[in-house]
């Protein structure tokens, strides 16, 4: 069976995943990824800029990037065309598929909703992730909340859509652990990392640190809000937390792993769209804890009392009650679950897996002709059994 994985928006998130779905696919079959310019994979083939909306609209009309594309799929025969990331040229593309490529189009919809409020993009965002849905093959997406909000919003059957978990976007200390090591650091700080946006809750990350500074001192614990964004609004905020460390730039995957090691506990109190986050597994990966807000797929990945705890959205006295019990919580229990929890269900050896599986599966189902193509190219390829969620 033969992959195109086309990532033609470029992000760093979705690059991360594209890459790491590059190579577990890759184990078992030939994967082409077909990206933006701006990607750094370096087997990548590049067709068209991406990083504004100009750049999109430039491509959506460039005969060019649609001569490129159809190309390569016609020179690589795949059984499967898997869409990664949200994109305005997704709409034609599916069409040229379609009409000239034969192949089981897949479609990864992130968002049935635009979370972001920026007018006229917002509304093309969600036209084209009710397209995709309508016209792909199949949809993927990342947890089951998730999948039930597109078959109800956009009137799909459930079983076209598949769901997984999302797995980590970076390489994690679980990754180089032996199976029986739990192995533990003091905790010292509770965390907030990552792109710093209005709808990671950061007012309620700080909200919650006063309220526990006010039960327990500032002596007790350190606070730490890290990630590239613009704090300002949220000064006064900062100001009210002493015990308060703020890295305000973009984090290397070890510095993460480095602090989340060394967390009571992750906290994640989003406050709106319809999300779902790797630092959920990244936390997991490095025996770390989670407090999530209950929106979106986020409440699914957790156990509540023994990976972490769900708290009401925007609810900063609930996100400063789970900090208190975590704080006096088992240190050695929650980091032992969260390591299991990685290991069963967050790992991407697990993950490529039921991908592949998958897609083998839909490409047998919608046409067998198709699987049978390259099957004598591919003697040597790993049997993959399905694995049930």
């Amino acid at each position: 069976m033969g992959i195109v994985i086309l990532d033609l928006k470029w992000s760093y998130g979705i690059e991360a995943i594209t890459s790491i779905l590059y190579e577990q696919l890759g184990k078992r079959c030939e994967v082409t990824v077909i990206s933006a310019t701006e990607s750094r994979l370096p087997y990548s083939v590049k067709v068209a800029k991406s990083r504004t909306y100009n750049d999109m609209l430039l491509a959506l009309f460039n005969p060019f990037v649609y001569f490129r594309i159809v190309r390569e799929m016609r020179r690589k025969q795949p059984q499967i065309a898997y869409i990664v990331s949200p994109h305005i040229l997704n709409v034609p593309v599916c069409v040229l598929f379609k009409l000239f490529c034969n192949v089981c189009v897949i479609s990864h919809v992130h968002d049935p909703q635009s979370h972001r409020a920026d007018g006229i993009a917002s509304v093309a965002r969600n036209a084209v992730a009710l397209f995709q849905s309508k016209y792909s093959d199949r949809i993927y997406c990342w947890g089951n909340t998730i999948g039930e909000t597109i078959a109800e919003r956009f009137k799909v059957p459930a079983e076209r859509i598949a769901v997984f978990r999302h797995g980590p976007g970076q390489r994690t200390r679980c990754d180089d652990l032996a199976e029986e090591d739990t192995t533990q650091f003091p905790p010292k700080y509770f965390t907030l990392i990552g792109n710093l946006r209005g709808r990671k809750g950061i007012e309620i990350f700080l909200e919650a640190a006063r309220l526990f500074n006010e039960r327990h001192g500032p002596s007790a614990v350190r606070f730490l809000l890290a990630g590239s964004g613009d704090l300002e609004k949220y000064r006064h905020g900062i100001d009210q937390v002493p015990n308060l460390l703020v890295h305000n730039r973009f984090m290397e995957i070890a510095e993460i792993n480095e602090f989340l090691a060394a967390s009571y506990a992750s906290v994640l109190p989003y406050t709106g769209g319809m999300l779902q986050s790797s630092f959920v597994a990244i936390a997991y990966g490095n025996g770390c804890p989670v407090i999530v807000s209950n929106v979106g797929s986020l409440p699914e990945e957790v156990e509540a009392g023994r990976t972490g705890y769900v708290v009401e959205q925007s609810n900063a006295m609930q996100t400063a009650d789970a900090m208190t019990a975590i704080y006096y919580g088992r240190r050695e229990s929650f980091v032992a679950n969260c390591l299991r929890a990685y290991r069963e269900k967050f790992s991407w050896d697990r993950i490529g897996e039921e991908f592949y599986w998958d897609m083998e599966r839909s490409v047998a189902e919608q046409n067998p002709a198709r699987l049978a193509r390259k099957s004598n190219s591919h003697a040597d390829m790993a049997k993959v059994k399905g694995v049930d969620r």
